[in-house]
């Protein structure tokens, strides 16, 4: 299982954020992350969007988790294992803020 299997156990974003905080910090200090989440072919998944501290940093965070840029900041997508209720049955989106807790 890698590392982003992991993240997937995580049943939403209250508890996907700080544990994405928690392995990105070991590679730099988080300045931005965004979290989106939608519904894909019934599956909730949230797409994240990072930057680290320095580009060196985020380099081997990418090389480490296998993923890529766009736009400038580095994006992955986890898929949640939420339990489904009657609300998660169509498409939708929502942003989370980050908050680095200073």
């Amino acid at each position: 299982m890698n590392i982003l299997e992991r993240l997937g156990h995580c049943p939403d974003v209250a508890t996907l954020k700080p544990a994405l905080q928690q392995l990105c910090g070991k590679f730099g200090r988080v300045v931005r992350l965004d979290v989106l989440t939608a519904m894909h072919e019934g599956t909730r998944q949230a797409i994240c969007f990072l930057r680290l501290d320095s580009p060196e940093k985020e380099q081997v965070l990418m090389k480490t988790l296998g993923v890529g840029r766009f736009g400038g900041e580095i994006v992955f997508v986890v898929d949640l294992h939420a339990v489904e209720t009657d609300q998660d049955t169509g498409p939708s989106s929502q942003w989370s803020e980050f908050d680095d807790g200073g």
